[in-house]
């Protein structure tokens, strides 16, 4: 129950209680005075009568005594007056029944009221010759009670409603601070840090806003210091100081879990470029130069990378970078080395080069069997080949063509993928994550594509659909199975992942609602929604206006891939999530990388210190499990775990 509520109840028993003992003591009184009166009319008339009759009865009138009394009797103020002699003989007495109509019965008996019996002698000068005896009718005293109690009743009644009204008011005013305090409170909990503005001129609560305003900017210093801390080390172990690429440690652990990974996204390309002699530009054009072609050459390969969000580069060495696609068309890898090497001319005339023969690039196609020393190897192969082609000399060095679906046009593939959304060729895979104690806790929807009797990763399909930019319709039909088997009542928990091209969709976050709403409360709840971290960085303002359309239903939201680029953590304040799910990369050997393990600790305790949970992906070895459940994270899912299957496990 509210304070407000508290208050309000004890006003209204300090109101009844004074009420009740004011209308207690109010009627006591009324009541005593009304008794006097009665006694008082009583012996009025009984004085006043004993004096009018006295020369009748001492004549033996008692027919004039009968027609005075009556007179008296008749006016309809006594219920009994009796005449008696001197002996006792009754010479008169006359009664009538008390009928109160106006008065309720509750309140006659309650509050009864007997009115008293009023003598009065008849003298003959100093002689008594008689006795009279009256009682004063009380219908009249009681209907006097009675109005007069309604008339209290509506005199407190309204000055109750006016004190109650002012109170309510004065009350909202004066517990301001405390809804607000709340507020604040529920705001710090979602990862904000509100300032109350309200100055209460209550001294407690001013005391008590000042301290929560300086609660929540200190919350705020300590979140932001950790993200920071937390982007320190990850920049001091991984990150290229000159030109903020990851380094060549990132690198090779990347494309390490790359190689070794048994997902389906080992596919793609590997594409090295090298500075042709940059201890001669430095001797020719010196160091502040060679430093701004560097920064061009980091800028180029960046703007290049952006264009695949499953993409990872880096700096290896002084004069080398490097840029590792995943999910890749080998067609799409020509027009990519054509266009870097269209680019390195305009950097070199731009920057007045005197030959426009800066750098060289060796691309190499990935397969399934390639070890991550094979595939270093061949993209230097393909690089001292290009390097003997010519000016700024790209080379593809394919050592495993693939064939069959993935010789397919992109007519071809469009109508594939096309057929496959109107025939369900698509399939849902399910790999579960599981708690620290080994409970499945979620299943991941994985798909895959049937066709012409193969069944084909997405790693090879999703690259073209990406292309193609009709992974939002993928998207919508993964999300209406996974609505239709949440809707048969499981209790499963699915995992779903977005695309960007999905997160981009303006339509998408109405068309998601209508869906979500189709399940209950406790259904929506078995619904998470996933997107890597990379697209919410690159669309940060559509996923917070997803969130802000969903915030009213119970589906979850995940950030996935989380960790793969040197965004800063601080964008966690502003987006409300659930889960993040840490880049498989950090999983594999962690143990032996103490920078990993450190910044790995780093991420935890921050998303712990604001109820974010961590799910660690990729594991594949019992070693990393068991060092990833020292860290005390929440969740774990890996090839060692389980692998995407087709039934849920």
């Amino acid at each position: 129950m509210t304070l407000f509520k508290q208050i309000i109840i004890i006003l209204l028993f300090i109101f009844i209680t004074l009420f009740s003992s004011t209308f207690y003591v109010s009627i006591g009184n009324a009541r005593d005075y009304l008794k006097e009166q009665l006694a008082s009319h009583a012996q009025d008339a009984a004085t006043s009568l004993g004096i009018a009759i006295s020369s009748e009865i001492k004549d033996g009138d008692i027919a004039t005594v009968e027609v005075y009394t009556n007179a008296m009797f008749d006016s309809g103020y006594y219920t009994e007056i009796e005449i008696k002699d001197i002996d006792g003989k009754v010479l008169f007495d006359k009664k009538q029944a008390i009928v109160i109509d106006n008065v309720p019965a509750w309140f006659i008996h309650l509050f009864p009221l007997q009115a008293p019996f009023q003598k009065a002698n008849v003298e003959d000068g100093w002689q008594t010759i008689g006795v009279i005896r009256i009682q004063s009718y009380p219908a009249f005293a009681y209907e006097k009670l009675w109005s007069n109690i309604l008339n209290i009743l509506q005199i407190y009644f309204l000055v109750m409603l006016i004190i109650s009204v002012l109170a309510v008011f004065a009350l909202k005013n004066l517990l301001k601070p405390l809804v607000a305090i709340r507020q604040q409170a529920r705001a710090i909990c979602n990862r904000e840090f509100p300032k109350i503005d309200i100055k209460p001129r209550t001294v407690e609560f001013l005391q008590v806003v000042t301290a929560f305003n300086k609660m929540s900017q200190k919350l705020k210093d300590i979140f932001d210091e950790q993200a920071k801390v937390t982007e320190e080390l990850k920049k001091q172990a991984f990150q290229d100081t000159l030109t903020g690429l990851p380094n060549r440690s990132m690198f090779i652990k990347q494309l390490k879990y790359f190689c070794e990974s048994k997902n389906d996204q080992n596919h793609g390309c590997l594409i090295i470029m090298q500075l042709n002699d940059l201890v001669q530009i430095n001797k020719e054009y010196g160091h502040i130069k060679a430093n701004n072609l560097l920064k061009r050459l980091a800028k180029l390969i960046t703007n290049t990378s952006e264009k695949y969000p499953s993409s990872f580069l880096a700096r290896l060495s002084g004069s080398e970078f490097a840029l590792l696609i995943k999910s890749i068309d080998s067609r799409v890898i020509l027009k990519l080395g054509e266009e870097i090497h269209h680019q390195l001319a305009i950097i070199a005339r731009e920057l007045s080069f005197k030959d426009e023969d800066i750098a060289h690039i060796g691309m190499i196609t990935s397969h399934e069997d390639h070890t991550m020393n094979e595939l270093l190897t061949q993209a230097d192969m393909a690089l001292k080949l290009a390097q003997q082609k010519g000016i700024n000399a790209y080379h593809l060095y394919d050592s495993k063509q693939s064939r069959g679906i993935q010789t397919q046009g992109s007519d071809e593939w469009l109508e594939i993928i096309n057929n496959a959304i109107i025939n369900d060729w698509f399939e849902l895979y399910f790999q579960k994550t599981v708690d620290v104690d080994n409970n499945t806790a979620f299943q991941e929807i994985m798909l895959r594509l049937n066709y012409e009797n193969q069944i084909i990763s997405a790693g090879i399909f999703i690259p073209m659909a990406e292309h193609l930019e009709v992974t939002r319709l993928i998207d919508r039909w993964v999300i209406t199975k996974v609505i239709q088997k949440i809707s048969k009542k499981t209790t499963t928990i699915y995992c779903i992942n977005l695309s960007r091209d999905t997160l981009q969709d303006a339509s998408f976050p109405i068309w998601l609602k209508e869906q979500i709403e189709q399940l209950s409360a406790s259904e929506q709840k078995r619904l998470v929604i996933e997107v890597p971290e990379y697209n919410i960085i690159k669309a940060l303002d559509q996923y917070k206006s997803l969130l802000f359309i969903l915030k009213a239903y119970q589906c979850q939201f995940s950030i996935d891939h989380f960790g793969i680029g040197f965004a800063s953590m601080s964008y966690l304040k502003d987006i409300k999530i659930d889960y993040i799910k840490v880049h498989g990369s950090y999983a594999s050997n962690i143990q032996d990388n103490n920078d990993i393990v450190n910044y790995m600790r780093q991420i935890i305790n921050t998303a712990h210190n604001f109820d974010i949970q961590i799910i660690a992906e990729g594991i594949e070895r019992e070693e990393d499990l068991l060092t990833l459940k020292d860290m005390k994270l929440d969740y774990y899912q890996g090839y060692y775990i389980a692998k995407p299957a087709p039934e849920e496990q």
